[in-house]
């Protein structure tokens, strides 16, 4: 008998528990609620109509799908092998190694697409410095006065992370167009005066429930080296923390190669969990 190939089918309201359910309990080393942050907070955030399935008897894979921008993989790499990539056609794709992977395999060649190699942080509570060994360096949350320096540090981290060359001015305004949104809802957070900050970072993921996802982390070329990367993630990491619950999840991925930004994350009280992957299309 000739064995049914796995398709990707959308998810449906009654599958929202099952899938939660799924995810939150996967094994993984970083553990399945912290790997499958973002997709769970997506889910509670907007239920499950992002949501992608491919599954039989013995497989389950899930994958957060925004058409033409973004792919998040999930779950089991032999079942995304077999059903392919969930979406036709993305500009951003995120997930642990083996799930990401299992998607660039059905991807065709493209010379705009940048892979890069990445490593999955979670914080250890018991490891975050309090803030009379590393102090915080003014962190405060971005102001619509910001935003023209907020986008020329996105572009910096977009040059800095090797995601295309400098993208210009359309690629500013395309970066402070998302930064407007970020900032109105409270999940952009910099240091320097206000209209001219020298460090930013954005809260990807703020569930109470799920956790924290710190991401864009970027300091501008001329004041590097001065630790206020280090103590602005480390105050970033303490406030989340406060807000609760006490063992709240806080993650970051970062650059394989990337060994400044990891000396930065580890004296915030960050540990190196598993790989990652992250491909973009510049």
């Amino acid at each position: 008998m000739m064995l049914r190939r796995l398709r990707w089918r959308r998810a449906g309201a009654g599958e929202l528990e099952t899938i939660v359910a799924r995810l939150e309990q996967w094994p993984a080393e970083a553990g399945g609620a912290a790997r499958h942050m973002f997709a769970l907070s997506v889910i509670e955030n907007q239920g499950v109509g992002s949501v992608r399935l491919a599954s039989d008897d013995q497989r389950w894979a899930a994958a957060v799908v925004f058409p033409n921008r973004l792919v998040v993989p999930c779950g089991d790499a032999s079942a995304i092998e077999e059903a392919g990539s969930p979406g036709r056609r993305w500009r951003l794709l995120i997930g642990d190694v083996a799930a990401g992977d299992a998607v660039l395999r059905h991807t065709p060649p493209d010379p705009a697409l940048i892979v890069h190699d990445q490593r999955f942080f979670l914080v250890d509570p018991e490891r975050v410095p309090p803030a009379n060994v590393l102090p915080d360096p003014g962190l405060r949350r971005a102001e619509a006065a910001d935003l023209d320096a907020l986008a020329r540090l996105a572009v910096q981290l977009h040059v800095d992370d090797r995601f295309g060359p400098d993208p210009g001015r359309v690629g500013w305004r395309g970066y402070r167009q998302r930064l407007e949104g970020t900032v109105r809802q409270g999940l952009a957070y910099c240091v320097g005066p206000v209209g001219a900050p020298v460090f930013k970072l954005e809260r990807s993921v703020s569930s109470r429930r799920w956790g924290v996802q710190l991401a864009g982390i970027v300091t501008a070329p001329d004041v590097r080296g001065q630790g206020i990367a280090r103590g602005a993630v480390a105050a970033a990491v303490r406030a989340a923390l406060a807000e609760g619950p006490l063992r709240r999840r806080i993650s970051l991925h970062v650059r394989a190669d990337n060994p400044a930004a990891h000396k930065a994350y580890f004296a915030a009280g960050f540990e190196d969990r598993e790989a990652w992957r992250l491909a973009v299309r510049s």
